[in-house]
């Protein structure tokens, strides 16, 4: 959600670039045609905590390759990284290890490619890998980001987000729905942080779920085509982790 910050002070050393990651949200910029932004999730760490229970998720090098179509839009195809679960209840260990799933999207934003408030993404998700991972079946789903800038250089952003995700069974899809709203703000010509809070709502026939989070995040652009970023995510329902850590980078070729 760092992307659209104006953090070109100094444009020759540290433009603007349009970066998916990282936050909850997601950008309403889209990549000039041509452009190919490669953004890679180096660590993602889930942790959920009960009284005689524990669970901890690691995702490696989770992987999405944004292209330049054309005028205000952009193609994402994804790769989830490689996970491995652990869940310990009592004495009782279930470990899980695989692939995650891809995922093709295209996003249109309506406006020029650096300044749309307003964007449409829509993707589709493909089984390709297993548990913790892999959902087991296609998904979809339609989201609107919204941006809208606030005085002394804040930015106020929202994700509202329509989905037909996987049951948990594997098999079959139900409706997910949410949103995610930010403020974001420049520090310095070349560091951008972010504060957001989301909620969706999961209706899995198996169970109803409420995943809401409070996140804060930062990207430091470190040269002209290189971000690394950071995300310290707080579980705020039931249905969502305790905390949640991730690091990781993009580069604009």
């Amino acid at each position: 959600m760092l992307c659209c910050l104006p953090l070109a002070a100094h444009a020759e050393e540290a433009p603007d670039l349009c970066v998916d990651r990282p936050g909850l949200g997601t950008p309403t910029c889209t990549l000039e045609p041509g452009r190919v932004m490669v953004e890679f999730g180096a660590l993602q760490w889930e942790h959920t905590a009960a009284p005689g229970a524990r669970d901890d998720t690691i995702t490696l090098a989770d992987t999405l390759v944004r292209i330049g179509l054309g005028h205000s839009t952009d193609l994402q195809v994804g790769l989830g990284g490689w996970g491995h679960a652990r869940s310990r209840s009592g004495n009782a260990v279930q470990t899980e290890r695989g692939l995650g799933d891809a995922m093709i999207g295209i996003r249109h934003g309506f406006g020029s490619p650096d300044d749309a408030k307003v964007a449409v993404q829509a993707f589709v998700t493909l089984p390709i890998g297993r548990a913790p991972g892999g959902a087991g079946d296609w998904g979809a789903g339609v989201l609107v980001p919204i941006a809208l800038p606030l005085p002394a250089g804040f930015q106020l952003e929202l994700a509202p987000e329509v989905d037909a995700a996987v049951n948990g069974s594997g098999h079959g899809r139900h409706l997910a729905w949410g949103n995610v709203f930010g403020v974001s703000h420049p520090v310095g010509p070349s560091l951008g942080v972010t504060a957001e809070i989301s909620a969706f709502r999961d209706e899995d026939p198996a169970g109803h779920t409420t995943d809401s989070r409070f996140a804060l995040s930062g990207a430091w652009h470190a040269g002209r085509s290189l971000q690394i970023d950071f995300e310290i995510d707080i579980g705020l329902s039931a249905g969502a982790p305790d905390h949640a850590i991730l690091l990781g980078f993009a580069r604009q070729f």
